[in-house]
């Protein structure tokens, strides 16, 4: 009987230092910091400082298919959040992010959009950007790679 108290009090002991790990937010910060590069395959309507009228592939009805070459240039981290510029071939514009408790989730912003990233590995993001106002929208999603 007193093996198994002692059995009884040890499991509980572990359950209790395995929530208590989870409590205390063991985040994980995923490391943005370098230059990012990747061929952003979108879809416009309109025209945007990143996709002019003579960005064009080919066209979907009244749309632009567009391949537009991106970089993210982060310059800075601390923790969760970080900054820089994202540039295309036509425009140069401001970057800020933050990412979720986990690591697992990257949010940022431009001048016009919002993209939302997830880690493949240490070195590769899948991003989506998107922008939708009055007189122009767009949406594209790729594969960004950390330069080396």
């Amino acid at each position: 009987m007193r093996f198994v108290v002692t059995i009884a009090i040890f499991a509980l002991g572990l359950a209790t230092v395995a929530a208590m790990a989870q409590m205390t937010g063991s985040s994980t910060v995923f490391d943005m910091k370098g230059t990012w590069k990747g061929t952003r395959p979108s879809i416009t309507d309109g025209v945007t400082p990143h996709q002019p009228a003579s960005a064009q592939k080919g066209s979907a009805g009244p749309y632009r298919l567009t391949d537009l070459n991106v970089s993210y240039k982060v310059d800075g981290q601390e923790g969760q959040r970080f900054w820089g510029t994202m540039s295309s071939d036509n425009f140069t514009n401001r970057l800020i992010g933050s990412q979720s408790m986990d690591g697992k989730r990257l949010y940022m912003v431009g001048a016009q959009g919002t993209i939302d990233a997830q880690p493949i590995d240490a070195d590769t993001i899948e991003v989506c950007y998107r922008h939708a106002n009055a007189t122009s929208a767009t949406v594209g999603c790729n594969v960004m790679k950390r330069q080396k």
